[in-house]
């Protein structure tokens, strides 16, 4: 039987990758989706037919027979709604950043415990094949011990930051619904800019490579006359005794390409990692040099770039549902937020802040 899954929240994301994932995937069924946006709902019913549409989804997890859920809302109502999904026995797939304070990723953690459940953090790079090869070679301890991991991030997001959405429509790709103009500008929404918008990803990206438990930050961020930080630049300790810093910058211009790169020195060697050009390069102390080959394409009567899989956390939830491995798991995503929730604490008053614990 395919899973039952159920979508909370119709805007760009959940129209552009999600609901086009679970029309994609044989062993998926959509069951119902839920918006209090009466105008995007309706363009998202139209757009994929679910059998119910919803405007509240407590209606939906009392009404529907569901096997898990997506929750693709603003960032500051990830948690009460993931939680209500837990509570009603669901697997959960939620939007990055999982929430915004280590509080409440710890009760989402023990939740999803109490009820037997997953949650899966929608992190799409977490399902390119180069990322597994990396993950694979420093778990080996192909170049020893860490020392020093560097991420950089730099995006075409300033304007949404302003809430001007319509000029990076291109980019943004609205196939169906627009990203709402308050989104990422206003704080009360998103709870934050660069951080939690993009750290997000290249510092669970950082910790889903390494292994690595961050313990310390001090951090600084820039607003640039913006309500939300613009550009982050994060000192990191880790619980191994390693060293990181972690940039981010918003700024990119459109004539400009995106940025994401690694590079992971240990005692036997290192990594460099250009994830937008799918260039992933390991140098050994012997002298050796391998270079992975680039990521392949997308499998049949699938269209998406396997460099940054946009269907693989829908596709990991249906197989999350089916008994399979949570690749992106909740306890990852409450990693990334306590040290997030570090460093907007240390950019705030200037000081270290140590990473609060997470575990329940």
């Amino acid at each position: 039987m395919p899973a039952r899954v159920g979508v909370i929240g119709t805007g760009w994301w959940a129209t552009r990758a999600h609901l086009p994932a679970i029309a994609a995937n044989p062993d998926a069924e959509l069951v119902a989706i839920a918006d209090p946006n009466e105008a995007n709902r309706n363009r998202a019913a139209e757009a994929f037919a679910p059998p119910s549409v919803y405007g509240d989804h407590r209606e939906m997890l009392r009404t529907e027979q569901l096997d898990g859920v997506v929750v693709a809302v603003p960032h500051t109502r990830h948690f009460d709604i993931a939680r209500d999904a837990l509570q009603a026995d669901l697997h959960v797939l939620v939007e990055k950043p999982m929430v915004l304070t280590s509080g409440h990723a710890r009760e989402l953690l023990q939740t999803a415990a109490e009820h037997d459940r997953q949650i899966i953090v929608g992190y799409p790079w977490h399902y390119n094949d180069q990322v597994d090869l990396a993950r694979d070679w420093i778990a080996s301890g192909a170049i020893g011990d860490l020392l020093y991991v560097h991420s950089l991030f730099a995006s075409i997001v300033w304007e949404l930051y302003r809430g001007d959405v319509e000029s990076v429509a291109d980019e943004m790709g609205y196939t169906v619904n627009p990203t709402g103009r308050d989104t990422y500008s206003d704080p009360a929404l998103s709870g934050g800019g660069q951080g939690v918008t993009q750290i997000t990803h290249s510092g669970a990206l950082l910790l889903h490579m390494t292994g690595l438990e961050p313990t310390e930050v001090f951090a600084q961020m820039h607003n640039h006359d913006l309500r939300v930080d613009l550009v982050d630049a994060l000192s990191v300790r880790f619980e191994n005794g390693c060293l990181g810093t972690i940039g981010s910058t918003g700024s990119t211009v459109r004539a400009q390409e995106e940025v994401l790169e690694y590079r992971l020195y240990g005692t036997g060697g290192h990594i460099l990692f250009d994830v937008m050009h799918e260039d992933l390069t390991m140098y050994r102390a012997d002298g050796s040099i391998t270079e992975s080959p680039p990521c392949p394409p997308a499998p049949a009567g699938r269209d998406y770039s396997t460099s940054y899989p946009e269907e693989g956390p829908l596709d990991n939830l249906v197989e999350v549902i089916s008994g399979g491995t949570n690749r992106s798991p909740g306890r990852l995503g409450a990693r990334v937020v306590a040290m997030l929730e570090a460093a907007y604490a240390s950019a705030s008053d200037g000081t270290r802040h140590r990473v609060a614990p997470t575990d329940p």
